[in-house]
């Protein structure tokens, strides 16, 4: 599932079958999202055998569901082997979003953040991400809509997995979603970055920042000691013109007594006019790690300090919170037997 239809051409051509074989199988796994072989009607019986004999199909468990009853949000436990992850379904009234992991656990360590805190199992393969896709959208009959890679992991660590899963989550032949509704999210991982810029990704980029001056985001984020966010943001600025003018997003946790005192306000603003980035707020969901979410009326006034001087600033709520679901809570904890 991880080849594109050109790959899987020269593969079957090589072994002496027709070119429109490969858009046929490309289309039972990333259109109609069929697994089974023996399920491909339009495919003969010797060519099965050989697809069988070829290739490894897709083998993944979703080991557990938790439903919100709030906001109808849902959390899905995924298992590839020995790697487990966790995805949401994010239902809106103009969109259908799914949040999908990259590596199980997490190479970082963000203080603020559950997932940190839990054992990493490695990367996930381009498969396995698109696993998370494409079991989710069996569910259910509404159409996956939007895609952000920001659950478990930091995309940039799996640069070219992810990018070969965003591509093919965006193939015309496949699910055929808009490249400008995925986004890809990352703690700041400069290598990526520039990678990502330099090869003209079309895809949206969100930096979570959640702070700005040096030593505020070394104790929140330990990735800040290997790539200073000044240099990530001094070379996003001097690069800005190769993104459309929409591309680029900064994520902020809003911790109280932490990130949200005036001069944050104004370094932050200052940063945003200068990249010409929409700033998402995101209170944090839960207390944890000695941290707690900011009070509504500190939330707003961040909030308006930031609209105040021309920023395109939206405070978030934070959906499938109540099931553990939202940024920073994907930990894995409900691991259970198999029910779906």
């Amino acid at each position: 599932m991880s080849l594109t239809e050109e790959e899987l051409q020269e593969s079957l051509l090589k072994d002496g079958h027709k070119k429109f074989r490969a858009r046929q199988l490309f289309q039972w796994l990333h259109l109609k999202q069929v697994f089974d072989i023996r399920r491909m009607t339009n495919l003969k019986a010797d060519f099965q055998d050989y697809l069988l004999d070829k290739f490894i199909f897709p083998d993944f468990k979703i080991l557990n569901e938790r439903k919100s009853p709030t906001d109808h949000t849902a959390k899905y436990l995924f298992a590839f082997g020995k790697k487990q992850v966790e995805a949401v379904w994010l239902p809106y009234q103009n969109r259908q979003s799914l949040c999908i992991s990259v590596q199980s656990g997490c190479s970082l360590n963000c203080s603020f953040c559950a997932t940190g805190k839990i054992d990493f199992k490695g990367n996930l393969s381009a498969a396995e991400i698109l696993a998370q896709v494409y079991g989710v959208q069996q569910l259910y009959s509404r159409r996956i809509t939007n895609v952000v890679f920001m659950g478990m992991g930091e995309p940039f660590y799996n640069y070219d997995s992810v990018i070969r899963a965003a591509n093919l989550i965006a193939h015309p032949h496949g699910m055929n979603i808009s490249r400008r509704r995925i986004t890809l999210s990352t703690s700041g991982v400069f290598t990526g970055i520039k990678r990502f810029i330099e090869e003209n990704q079309p895809y949206r980029l969100a930096l979570s920042l959640h702070a700005v001056f040096p030593e505020k985001r070394n104790l929140l984020m330990d990735i800040e000691k290997k790539f200073p966010y000044e240099e990530v943001l001094e070379y996003l600025r001097a690069n800005r013109k190769k993104l459309q003018p929409g591309q680029l997003m900064f994520e902020y946790i809003m911790i109280d007594d932490t990130n949200i005192f005036p001069e944050d306000a104004k370094e932050l603003t200052r940063w945003a006019k200068l990249l010409n980035a929409k700033v998402n707020l995101i209170p944090m969901n839960t207390e944890f790690n000695g941290m707690r979410p900011p009070p509504q009326e500190k939330i707003n006034m961040f909030w308006k300090t930031l609209v105040k001087h021309g920023v395109v600033a939206v405070n978030r709520k934070s959906p499938a919170k109540d099931i553990d679901g939202a940024c920073g809570m994907l930990a894995g904890k409900y691991l259970k037997p198999s029910v779906l």
